[in-house]
C-alpha cells in the first residue's frame, strides 16, 4: 500500500511539472529572451502569431490588430493600418543585437528611462503576451559628442535601453532607437488614398454670399485646351496657368475626420465635383476641421463604363481581336480602381490645407486680360506666341 502511495504522488508531481511547463510555454507564450552581447535577442520571435500590437506611453495607448484580411487601428473604427510600417516595426525587434548586457536595481530604473519607458506589447491571438518591451533611453556611440552632427549639437542617439518582460535582469543595450514606437493613431494608418486621373470637368460650387466666385472649367479631350463656361469680361480670358487642372492628382490625409466634422459637411460644405475622360465622377465636400489649420473632405467616387468598344474604320479580324482584348483589359483596370477607391467614401479625412486651396479659387483669379500683340500658335496651345517684325532682308 505504501508503495502504491508513493508511485501516485510521484505520477501527480509529474503531472503538476508537466502542465506548468506547458502552460509557460504555450499559453503564456513567453519563452524570455537570452541576452548575448553581439545576438538577437527576439530573433525566434513568432511573428506569425502576433495577432496585437499595444504601444504605451506617457500619454496614451494605441492597439493594432490582426483582424480577417489586415490590420487595423482600433482607435480609428477599425480604419486598416500600414501594412508597411508594422512590418518593418516588427522586424526593428527581431533584427536588434544586444551591444551591452546590464542589470539595475529598482531605484535604477528611472535612470536609464526604463521607469515609465515606452512599452511595446506583442499579444498572441488569445490576449496573451508574447513579449514585453520596455524603452528606455536613448544612447549615442560612444565618442560620439565630439562629433558634430547636421544639428550642430552632437552625434545623434543610435542605439537605446531595452528591458524584456519587466525582467530587470534583461536589460540591454541594442542597436536600435524604434523612433517609430509612437503611440499616434494617425501615424499608423494606411494612407493610401484616391487618385484623380485624366479630368476633363471641374467645377467648385460655393454657398450662399460666396456662390458668385462658383466656377467651371471643361475640355473636349485630353489635348484639348481648358475652357471656362459663362460668358467672360471684353478683353478677358481663361488665365490656363491659374486653374487647377491637375486637383488631386495625388492627394493624401493626415487623419481621419471625427463624427462632428463629418457630420458637419452635410450643413455648409463647399463642393467640387471632377469628371474624368475615362468615365470616373468624383464628388468633394469640403468643410474646417475642428483644430489647427487642417481641412475636411468626404468624397463620393461613381463611374460610367462604356459596355463595348466601337470599332475603327477598315478593322481587320485580327486587328479587331487584338484590340478588343486591349479595350477589355484597359476596361478591367478602370473597374479595379473604381472598387478600390470606393472603400474612401466610407470615411471623411483630415487633409492639409493645401491639398484643398489650390483647387478653392475664385472665379476672378481664373480671368486674365487678353495678352496684346501676340497671335495663338497653330497647334491651338495655351500660350500666345508675342509678335515679331520680319527679319531684315539681306
Amino acid at each position: 500500500m505504501k508503495t502504491n502511495k508513493n508511485t501516485g504522488v510521484i505520477i501527480s508531481l509529474a503531472v503538476l511539472l508537466v502542465s506548468a511547463l506547458l502552460y509557460i510555454s504555450g499559453v503564456g507564450g513567453n519563452r524570455g529572451a537570452t541576452i548575448i552581447v553581439g545576438k538577437e535577442p527576439l530573433a525566434d520571435l513568432p511573428v506569425s502569431k502576433i495577432s496585437a500590437i499595444v504601444i504605451t506611453d506617457e500619454t496614451s495607448t494605441l492597439t493594432l490588430k490582426r483582424a480577417e484580411k489586415q490590420w487595423v487601428v482600433v482607435s480609428r473604427k477599425g480604419y486598416p493600418a500600414d501594412p508597411d510600417r508594422i512590418e518593418n516595426f516588427v522586424k526593428t525587434f527581431t533584427e536588434m543585437k544586444a551591444l551591452r548586457e546590464l542589470s539595475a536595481g529598482a531605484d535604477q530604473l528611472n535612470r536609464i528611462g526604463l521607469k515609465q519607458g515606452t512599452r511595446v506589447t506583442f499579444r498572441d491571438d488569445k490576449g496573451n503576451s508574447i513579449h514585453t518591451l520596455t524603452l528606455g533611453k536613448e544612447l549615442s556611440a560612444p565618442g560620439s559628442e565630439n562629433q558634430q552632427s547636421a544639428m550642430g549639437r552632437g552625434g545623434f542617439p543610435d542605439r537605446r535601453f531595452v528591458m524584456v518582460d519587466g525582467d530587470r535582469t534583461s536589460i540591454t543595450v541594442v542597436d536600435q532607437t524604434f523612433s517609430n514606437a509612437t503611440s499616434g493613431p494617425a501615424d499608423w494608418l494606411d494612407k493610401s488614398f484616391f487618385k484623380i486621373e485624366k479630368p476633363n470637368a471641374i467645377e467648385v460650387i460655393y454657398n450662399g454670399n460666396e456662390s458668385t466666385n462658383s466656377w467651371k472649367i471643361t475640355k473636349t479631350s485630353d489635348v484639348a485646351d481648358w475652357k471656362l463656361d459663362g460668358k467672360l469680361p471684353e478683353g478677358k480670358e481663361l488665365d490656363a496657368a491659374q486653374a487647377p487642372t491637375s486637383a488631386f492628382s495625388s492627394p493624401a490625409f493626415n487623419d481621419l475626420a471625427d463624427d462632428a466634422e463629418k457630420a458637419a459637411l452635410e450643413q455648409n460644405a463647399t463642393q467640387i465635383k471632377i469628371n474624368t475622360s475615362e468615365g470616373f465622377e468624383y464628388a468633394l465636400r469640403v468643410g474646417e476641421s475642428n483644430e489647427g489649420t487642417d481641412k475636411i473632405i468626404a468624397v463620393k467616387i461613381t463611374a460610367e463604363f462604356p459596355e463595348k468598344r466601337t470599332p475603327g474604320e477598315n478593322e481587320t479580324e485580327e486587328d479587331k481581336k487584338k484590340l478588343d482584348e486591349e479595350w477589355a483589359s484597359a476596361q478591367q483596370a478602370l473597374k479595379d480602381k473604381l472598387a478600390n477607391e470606393q472603400k474612401f467614401t466610407k470615411h471623411a479625412y483630415r487633409v492639409s490645407s493645401y491639398t484643398v486651396d489650390s483647387v478653392l479659387k475664385k472665379r476672378s483669379e481664373l480671368i486674365k486680360d487678353v495678352e496684346e500683340g501676340a497671335i495663338t500658335p497653330p497647334s491651338g496651345g495655351n500660350l500666345p506666341i508675342p509678335f515679331q517684325n520680319p527679319p531684315p532682308q539681306e
